[in-house]
């Protein structure tokens, strides 16, 4: 009896569940995005009549060669053969498992996440992160050679009781495809614990501008919750992208401050100015707008403080001895000589297609205002913006501008991050 005691205490400790850890560091990792079923084949014919909600994590043993159709006949996903860390086997539908992406295709700004231990709260506080994904194909045809690939990529967090919460950060399908760019893991809200600090990029089929966005997840109660989300997309006209490319967000404690010059049609321009009409094809009116949120607590998310303020945007000419042109012409009349150190209001941007020889390029004008009252043109390469974070890429811009807009870009960053308290969340 001593013996058979002894082989059943060893028994007993092999059968213990595996803990999330240890899934997740062995590759084969999955976890529901949504309740699903298992079942004890890859087909709908024989399920076991157990049931799991979302953010159950499983061991991944096993996947179908090919895809199969889902109940609506839209899709087509795989068969992933899992094991609960209890230890039962069977298989789920690949439309309701995120699975760990293979190592090399984790993005550079997110390594440094993958596979790590963060400290969270609520339950949260020996997580663990990794990277996940849905793959399969949008079913439009017979042929699946036919079909477009369809994705869907997550930050999944993994508590040490292989629960789970997940951020979706990218995907594929027919409609185009949305990437995120850049991750930041701090504490905006000043509770304590660090918030998800994501740009995510977004680019639609037959589309020319890139779409970004700035969306903030803090976990609330044992649970991720999007508590801020703003579009930095800055427009010229229709499907083309401002001079000023993308809106500036800085992000302090508890406060998120936006700022940005507005390029925008002359009849709506809300200064006291003369605008010159000239071509509305031709020219965009320009205001400096900014607006503040602040963190609410007790509603749990950010609150704008006070309306969006728009103010005249100022200049000031880059050599001694300019002056100003009755009309968007070299040829035009001259008749004010600007004082170098005067603060001139940019009323208008004012551009036409020009050719030197065989070489096409853009005039552009910049339509001011002097202290004095008066108005006048001026090359729009001749002056530097002040006040904006935008000033450089505007200065970039203006000493060539591209003939085409939807070629314009730039590797600046758009968000800046500055002086957040430190915070008892930690990396492991």
């Amino acid at each position: 009896m001593a013996r058979l005691f002894i082989v059943i205490i060893i028994w007993s400790w092999i059968a213990i569940p595996s803990n999330a850890s240890d899934i997740i560091l062995s590759n084969k990792a999955g976890t529901t995005l949504n309740p699903v079923q298992l079942f004890k084949d890859s087909t709908y014919e024989y399920p076991t009549g157990k049931s799991f909600l979302a953010g159950h994590l499983f061991e991944v043993i096993g996947e179908t060669k090919k895809e199969y159709e889902d109940d609506s006949q839209n899709q087509k996903f795989k068969w992933y053969q899992v094991k609960t860390p209890g230890g039962e086997t069977g298989w789920i539908f690949g439309d309701g498992l995120a699975v760990m992406v293979k190592e090399h295709t984790v993005p550079t700004h997110l390594k440094h996440f993958h596979k790590q231990k963060f400290s969270f709260d609520n339950g949260f506080e020996n997580a663990t992160i990794w990277v996940a994904a849905i793959n399969g194909r949008d079913n439009f045809h017979k042929q699946d050679y036919l079909n477009p690939p369809y994705a869907e990529k997550y930050l999944v967090i993994t508590n040490h009781n292989n629960r789970s919460v997940h951020i979706n950060i990218g995907g594929l399908n027919a409609r185009g495809t949305y990437e995120l760019t850049n991750a930041t893991l701090t504490d905006a809200t000043g509770d304590g614990v660090s918030d998800f600090i994501l740009q995510i990029t977004s680019k639609m089929v037959g589309k020319s501008v890139e779409n970004r966005k700035l969306v903030i997840h803090s976990f609330q109660a044992g649970n991720l919750k999007k508590i801020f989300e703003e579009s930095l997309n800055l427009v010229y006209g229709d499907d083309l992208p401002s001079p000023a490319l993308y809106k500036h967000i800085e992000i302090s404690d508890e406060i998120i401050r936006v700022a940005y010059p507005d390029y925008l049609d002359c009849k709506n321009y809300q200064q006291s100015h003369n605008t010159q009409a000239i071509d509305p094809k031709m020219e965009r009116c320009l205001e400096y707008v900014t607006y503040t949120f602040q963190w609410n607590e007790g509603l749990d998310l950010y609150q704008p403080i006070y309306e969006p303020s728009r103010t005249p945007i100022l200049a000031k000419i880059k050599y001694v001895g300019l002056t100003l042109l009755e009309k968007p012409d070299l040829y035009s009349r001259r008749y004010k000589k600007l004082d170098p150190n005067a603060n001139l209001i940019v009323i208008k941007h004012h551009e036409r297609k020009a050719t030197t020889g065989q070489q096409k390029h853009m005039l552009t004008y910049f339509l001011v205002e002097a202290p004095t009252g008066e108005q006048g043109y001026i090359l729009a390469d001749k002056l530097n913006f002040q006040e904006t974070e935008h000033a450089k890429l505007l200065e970039k811009y203006y000493s060539n501008p591209p003939t085409n807009k939807t070629s314009w870009n730039s590797s600046q960053s758009f968000v800046t991050i500055r002086s957040l308290r430190d915070t008892s969340v930690s990396h492991k």
